[in-house]
């Protein structure tokens, strides 16, 4: 199992733990030590856009690897309000049935908004079996995640057992992480040793699952709208359709 750095369940929180920028670097080093990551250019425009008044402070990025065709990062910080964030998404190649891995978590003055989910593309008991039931087993260590938040409409399609999604206490974000990490470690081993299709017809199914999901992500995510109003409408849909998805 890759180690990170701030894997520490079941300590109590400190200064450290509310490190995004130092997790995020974890993540990703994590990620690198399993599937040797190749960065990919990222206009410069796009990768570290410019927001008006300089309120915000973003970087975005992507890296190819093997049996992935795009990994998205991104890192962004806000003045006022006080908001800190990280997202990450990795796209499989269309001839693996591997699911999208989304991690996602921006922390506000007093929460820690949580999303992380394998969106699958398969929804037989096999798949289940493979992709989901390790999920559930790992989320079991780190207490339940259940809260009143449900996920917006457009991402009722993609949600699964597995899935955590909403807002927290600080103090739970923590637990979310080492969570999370664990869903990635897991994800990761089975992505390793996948094996491409050969099936025509499931090519096809997961070829229009890619496309829906990548669709939704352009179309229906409202942080696009919340970017605009920092970066500008169209430096903002840039980075949806050249760099996120």
């Amino acid at each position: 199992m890759v180690e990170y750095r701030h894997l520490r369940p079941g300590t109590a929180a400190t200064v450290e733990d509310f490190d995004l920028e130092s997790r995020f670097q974890d993540l990703i080093a994590g990620v690198n030590d399993k599937l040797p990551l190749t960065v990919v250019p990222v206009a410069p425009e796009l990768a570290a856009p410019k927001s008006f008044l300089r309120i915000l402070k973003a970087r975005h990025m992507n890296w190819q690897a093997e049996r992935f065709r795009k990994i998205f990062g991104m890192r962004f910080t806000v003045k006022l309000p006080p908001l800190d964030q990280m997202n990450f998404i990795m796209y499989p190649e269309p001839g693996y049935d591997i699911p999208i891995f989304l991690f996602f978590c921006l922390l506000t003055g007093r929460k820690a908004i949580c999303h992380v989910n394998v969106n699958c593309a398969g929804d037989d008991a096999a798949y289940r079996q493979k992709w989901l039931a390790p999920l559930l087993a790992a989320q079991e260590k780190h207490g339940s995640f259940e809260c009143a938040d449900r996920y917006p409409d457009w991402m009722q399609k993609w949600r699964t057992p597995a899935g955590i999604y909403g807002m927290f206490p600080r103090e739970r974000f923590a637990s979310f992480m080492a969570c999370g990490l664990e869903y990635l470690d897991i994800y990761l081993d089975l992505a390793r040793r996948a094996e491409p299709v050969q099936d025509p017809v499931r090519l096809a199914q997961i070829r229009t699952f890619h496309g829906q999901f990548i669709d939704d992500l352009r179309t229906q995510d409202k942080a696009q709208g919340m970017m605009a109003k920092m970066i500008g409408r169209e430096t903002a849909k840039r980075i949806f359709y050249e760099v996120t998805t």
